[in-house]
């Protein structure tokens, strides 16, 4: 864009936004931060009337009232073809969404770091699951049933929902969203005889928070019950320099003993011993096992946890909060070394920089009559590290 034209392309803007157009020549709303930048730097010297309040709308974007956000939903297709949808907000923070499982593939803050792991191996082809991003685990969880390995949906194709049934207009102003959809198929149908229908929203708030939305409405003639997970794969500078809090005394399940259960006993979770429990069985089971410090692959889920968790990274110095609702449980997994290097669609030092913390429904199954629906609520943020378990005792509603 030329100089002489982004000036008479500005003056028409504002022109057209004072008078309320929904569709201005310049979305202030939609501009990155370098763009609005330029243009600012190209028209500041030609006394251009009231750029000031072009200035206004732009730092007014996180503002409810005034962001559009129809112009930063984008639909594009990936290196196979398949539809994915990428949402923006004014700060530059971006969400990608697959249509493969409804997956969230991608979440990168406004400074273009990408805050989800997604295995270099990873293969973007159905019927294989995504090794990374957000893999939505239904109608099972795990290997509690009789089907796949965190069940089905996480390998279907996904549908735009265009005419989703209402949320409430805080799940929806202010933020850049898909609504997405899962119908019971005939495929589906041979192994889980149940109808039902998976609403699932994906936003992204003004502040660069992740929300995902599941709602399961059961249009069977008869009840059905499923477990459920946010598998979330979270990008980390390095295994032995995370800490979770936010678990500690809670019972759980260890997945690598026979889902035996067993309390925590410390004030945090970390990854960094040098000696394995699982190869000293002369010692006390209920001791070792209520050791929190992990130097092998760790697959637990804990049982009717607070609702929100804090992952704190020390090298980056910054806390993922994930607040949650409709979700007792969470999980917690990491293959290490020996895993690892045995999956296909992961590289042999890989697990060093991820760590799943999954908002997860595992111990009670969800029963579901005739006409009912559940709800189920994930929010990832980011903050600086100062944030602590002080601050969790705060807020340990969640959402």
């Amino acid at each position: 864009m030329c100089q002489d034209q982004s000036f008479l392309d500005l003056k028409v803007t504002i022109d057209e936004v004072r008078c309320g157009l929904n569709s201005p020549s310049i979305n202030p709303f939609a501009l990155r931060r370098t763009e609005f930048e330029n243009l600012i730097r190209v028209c500041g010297s030609r006394n251009v009337k009231d750029l000031h309040y072009f200035q206004q709308l732009f730092w007014m974007g996180h503002s409810a009232a005034v962001w559009d956000c129809r112009a930063a939903t984008e639909i594009t297709k990936d290196w196979n073809g398949i539809d994915q949808i990428v949402l923006r907000n004014p700060r530059g923070a971006l969400a990608r969404v697959s249509l493969h499982g409804a997956q969230v593939t991608s979440w990168r803050n406004e400074h273009g770091e990408e805050l989800l792991f997604t295995s270099s191996k990873a293969i973007f082809k159905a019927p294989k699951a995504i090794r990374g991003g957000i893999p939505i685990c239904f109608p099972q969880f795990g290997t509690c049933g009789s089907l796949e390995l965190h069940g089905f949906a996480r390998n279907r194709m996904w549908f735009i929902d265009d005419n989703p049934p209402p949320l409430p207009a805080n799940d929806s102003i202010g933020k850049s969203f898909v609504d997405l959809l899962l119908k019971s198929s005939e495929e589906d149908m041979k192994c889980w005889p149940h109808s039902f229908e998976f609403r699932l929203r994906v936003s992204l708030t003004t502040d660069g928070d992740l929300n995902l939305i599941s709602r399961v409405r059961n249009i069977n003639g008869k009840p059905f019950s499923f477990s459920f997970a946010y598998h979330t794969y979270l990008l980390v500078s390095d295994i032995s320099e995370i800490r979770i809090e936010g678990l500690e005394t809670l019972d759980y399940l260890d997945n690598l003993l026979q889902k035996e259960r067993f309390t925590e006993q410390g004030d945090a979770i970390t990854f960094e011993s040098e000696v394995n429990p699982l190869e000293s069985l002369h010692l006390d089971r209920q001791k070792f096992s209520t050791s929190l410090i992990f130097p092998w692959q760790v697959d637990r889920v804990y049982l009717s946890s607070p609702n929100i968790i804090a992952v704190l990274d020390h090298e980056r110095k910054r806390t993922f909060v994930m607040r949650k609702e409709g979700l007792p449980d969470v999980a917690v997994w990491n293959p290490w070394d020996k895993k690892a290097k045995s999956m296909v669609d992961m590289g042999d030092e890989e697990y060093k920089q991820m760590l799943c913390v999954d908002g997860a429904i595992f111990e009670k199954p969800v029963i579901l009559k005739p006409g009912e629906e559940w709800t189920g609520r994930l929010q990832l943020s980011v903050v600086a590290s100062s944030f602590c378990s002080e601050r969790l005792g705060l807020d340990r509603d969640g959402l």
